[in-house]
């Protein structure tokens, strides 16, 4: 390609997408489905409180075997969805193109990397348990964390902006429009995870109090906040 798309993606997303779209909707895809996999399982493993029975390490090496996997999985879901509430709004784009646009909104996410790995270097196995429960934190360990918190937010932001620039880009939407495309996929795929969580819980009574932990944290607060 002329340019490489991992740097024009943060300044020019509409036509990085759109070459990259020409030439090869595939391009790289394993990688970017890795740098969402690896932030992606290592959020669940949080949510789990893995930190009470496995080494931070061990976490990190679990979470780096898996994320290829975990990151394209979820990464062809969230698509297909999007793929079909797009059809909706009489979108244009198919799987593979609603895929890369997808895709390549990861690059920003590359920098949660690092900041994981800094976490883990300061925080140990606590950062995968309610340490903040039975620790104090210290004046630079609070100031680290804002930091490192501000760059996640910074990443998470510019992801969302490319993301709904190539999305509008693949489907020949306007940018309120692919905004809207998103949302109804936000809520369906939300409302499918409530429904299949409720259900889980009802014929599987009671639940093992990790999946409840994270029912109770993620899903009905993201339900909340639609």
């Amino acid at each position: 390609m002329s340019s490489n798309p991992w740097l024009t993606i943060w300044t020019q997303p509409r036509e990085t997408v759109a070459r990259v779209v020409s030439e090869n909707p595939k391009k790289d895809l394993w990688w970017l489905a890795t740098i969402y996999g690896f932030s992606s399982l290592l959020n669940v493993f949080q949510s789990f409180l893995a930190g009470n029975s496995l080494q931070v390490f061990a976490i990190f090496i679990i979470a780096l075997a898996i994320s290829p996997f975990w990151g394209y999985l979820n990464l062809s879901i969230w698509s297909w969805v999007t793929t079909i509430t797009g059809k909706w709004l009489k979108g244009a784009g198919n799987f593979q193109t609603v895929r890369c646009a997808y895709a390549w909104s990861f690059v920003p996410l590359i920098i949660n990397i690092p900041i994981w790995i800094l976490l883990g270097v300061l925080f140990g196995s606590q950062l995968f348990t309610n340490f903040a429960d039975h620790q104090l934190l210290s004046n630079v360990q609070v100031t680290t964390l804002f930091c490192l918190l501000l760059l996640r937010v910074t990443s998470v932001i510019w992801s969302i902006v490319i993301y709904v620039n190539a999305l509008a880009e693949v489907q020949r939407f306007s940018i309120l429009r692919a905004i809207g495309n998103i949302l109804l996929t936000g809520l369906l795929i939300t409302l499918s995870a409530y429904l299949f969580f409720y259900l889980l819980s009802y014929f599987v009574h009671p639940l093992p109090q990790a999946t409840s932990f994270f029912i109770d944290n993620n899903l009905s607060q993201t339900l909340r906040y639609l």
